[in-house]
């Protein structure tokens, strides 16, 4: 009986799972997923790049956002509904990585993209601050 249940929630979380990434291909249909999320990235590359960012598809659901030459780079992960950013930065050969999930972004409005761009550029500053006063103090 116990084997049952165990197999009836397994495959309840498959079908869960399976639905959620065909929705995902429904919302990428026609569209880089960097245009789904373009007032984000346009926020971030204007603070990060001062705008001369470029974008380098990885995948149907990944991106990188860099400049070369600079010091950092910004990977966009789009799955299940979820969008992940991961900001890396590099100071005097030490690098820090900051990483943050956003759940329910299928249909963000603009006010919803300039949040979610406005609080990983506040929270990476901080990060940047504390990162560059850690390797200055270890020097």
């Amino acid at each position: 009986m116990i084997w049952i249940i165990l197999i009836v929630v397994l495959g309840l979380i498959l079908l869960s799972f399976l639905s959620s990434l065909n929705k995902d291909n429904d919302d990428l249909q026609g569209m880089e997923l960097y245009h789904k999320f373009s007032l984000i990235v346009s926020f971030i590359n204007d603070k990060a790049f001062n705008g001369n960012g470029s974008i380098t598809s990885i995948s149907k659901r990944e991106f990188n956002l860099y400049e070369d030459g600079q010091n950092q780079i910004i990977k966009f992960q789009y799955n299940t509904g979820h969008l992940a950013i991961t900001w890396k930065y590099k100071y005097f050969q030490k690098e820090i990585v900051h990483q943050r999930q956003f759940n329910n972004v299928r249909n963000l409005s603009l006010f919803e993209q300039q949040n979610i761009a406005q609080q990983m550029i506040n929270e990476m500053s901080i990060v940047i601050v504390n990162h560059k006063n850690n390797v200055i103090g270890g020097i």
